[in-house]
């Protein structure tokens, strides 16, 4: 009988943390015609651990097409300030009026805190 129990907490613990962990954190970014809103937040999974997941698009809102568009994340530890992770999405060519979407995950630990820092890169 005390299995039974210990074996259900497990799996009411397991699909509790499952899902999201967080609200979604929306940010803006601009860097000229070019523009990016993105979101992030925590979430888990048996096989990955705590993650940060960022969905975003990049839109176009000048006159010219752009070509070799990226994007360059961080994940940031809060406490600390040192860099988790990171990663670098090749966007490519947006032209005028374009939107692309992206998404990604950046690996973190769970018993820390995170902002995802955002930058175009060139």
């Amino acid at each position: 009988m005390k299995q039974i129990v210990v074996i259900s907490v497990l799996v009411i613990v397991l699909v509790a943390l499952s899902g999201c962990l967080s609200s979604p954190v929306v940010r803006e970014s601009a860097q000229g015609a070019l523009h990016s809103h993105y979101e992030y937040s925590v979430g888990w999974s048996p096989g990955l651990g705590c993650y940060e997941r960022v969905t975003g698009y990049v839109y176009n809102a000048g006159n010219t097409s752009l070509d070799a568009v990226q994007l360059n994340l961080n994940l940031v530890n809060t406490g600390t300030g040192t860099i988790r992770d990171s990663r670098s999405i090749f966007i490519g060519p947006v032209g005028t009026g374009e939107t692309r979407t992206y998404e990604t995950i950046l690996d973190g630990e769970c018993t820390q805190e995170y902002q995802v820092d955002f930058a175009f890169g060139k």
